[in-house]
């Protein structure tokens, strides 16, 4: 037996309060996705997570990421595996890794995740954000290769994608994300150099 749809939240793009300030922007697979129209109209609770997003999208990284880059630089600074070197090659490794996210023109991911936030269902809640979900509309989005919202305003603005073909696009997203997986791996093996050398398990 097919279980019962949940309930719709009250403060959904059909409250009284919103439904004028929000219009469609694409499909993906049976789903309809809007936006607001101005970004001034977002409800406070929703659009602190679309800043939050947004200084991913700057940084080409999350915050954890961050802190992973700075947990393993202090621990080469700190004298790596033997404390009583210092490796200028791994320091330097780690440089330009960081350097290589930086000169990305974009990080897909963090413009999934702002995406995510940006563009919503009918099911949603206005007034805040579920991380769960989003991750959820996310994969939803892959699941039916949409790429749309990489070219939906504001992000075409944001992204500085005008003019950029859908074949471009796809390439530029495929060469970012295989660079991505690699940096990831190098530090993911700083992460557990470090961790191995303090005694305890990466988290």
């Amino acid at each position: 037996m097919k279980p019962e749809p949940l309930p719709l939240p009250s403060y959904n793009l059909s409250h009284d309060d919103v439904k004028h300030k929000i219009e469609p922007v694409f499909k993906a697979g049976d789903r309809q996705y809007y936006r607001f129209i101005d970004d001034h109209q977002i409800p406070v609770g929703r659009y602190k997570y679309i800043y939050a997003a947004l200084k991913e999208v700057d940084l080409r990284m999350t915050l954890e990421t961050l802190e992973q880059y700075v947990k393993a630089m202090k621990n080469i600074l700190d004298g790596g595996s033997k404390k009583n070197q210092v490796s200028m090659g791994e320091l330097w490794k780690l440089t330009l890794n960081m350097e290589s996210r930086i000169k990305l023109a974009f990080e897909p991911a963090s413009v999934e995740r702002l995406a995510a936030v940006l563009f919503f269902d009918e099911t949603e809640d206005l007034r805040t954000y579920d991380r769960k979900y989003g991750a959820e509309k996310i994969e939803h989005w892959k699941s039916n290769n949409v790429l749309d919202f990489f070219l939906t305003m504001p992000i075409v603005e944001l992204l500085g994608l005008k003019g950029i073909s859908q074949t471009s696009l796809e390439e530029y997203i495929q060469e970012a994300n295989q660079l991505m997986q690699d940096l990831t791996l190098d530090l993911q093996s700083q992460s557990l150099e470090s961790s191995s050398e303090s005694g305890k398990s990466p988290s």
